[in-house]
């Protein structure tokens, strides 16, 4: 399966999420590297392989041409585009993390609205600096 799965160029995150999209369940990263590695309980890899099987032939049929997996899987790979912040929002930034380096939800909205960011990225900065 492994090597199959990776000569069609699908991670182990694109199948777990193209089983949840064609078949409505779900699985991680972890389960489908476990079921590679035969570290999962007999029951349950007996309830993947079918799963798996019927994946991997639709793959193996639809080689070439764009299809359902390839647009699951291109939607499981989006992620954000790192966040540059200017040197003078940084600023602001540090100077409010040495009065409160734990802000409530309410202080990241306010906080975030007074420089302009999205508030997830000024929560994350947060959670960054603390460690």
């Amino acid at each position: 399966f492994t090597q199959r799965r990776m000569k069609l160029g699908f991670t182990q995150a694109d199948v777990g999420l193209a089983l949840g999209t064609l078949y409505g369940n779900v699985f991680s990263q972890t389960t489908i590297c476990r079921f590679e590695a035969l570290q999962l309980s007999f029951k349950n890899m007996c309830k993947l392989k079918p799963l798996l099987n019927k994946w991997l032939e639709e793959a193996d049929s639809s080689t070439g041409s764009p299809t359902s997996i390839d647009k699951i899987a291109a939607q499981g790979r989006k992620r954000k585009k790192r966040t540059s912040i200017e040197v003078s929002v940084k600023g602001a930034l540090e100077s409010h993390f040495l009065k409160c380096p734990k802000p409530s939800a309410q202080e990241i909205t306010n906080l975030a609205d007074s420089l302009q960011l999205e508030k997830e990225v000024v929560r994350v900065w947060f959670c960054n600096n603390l460690q």
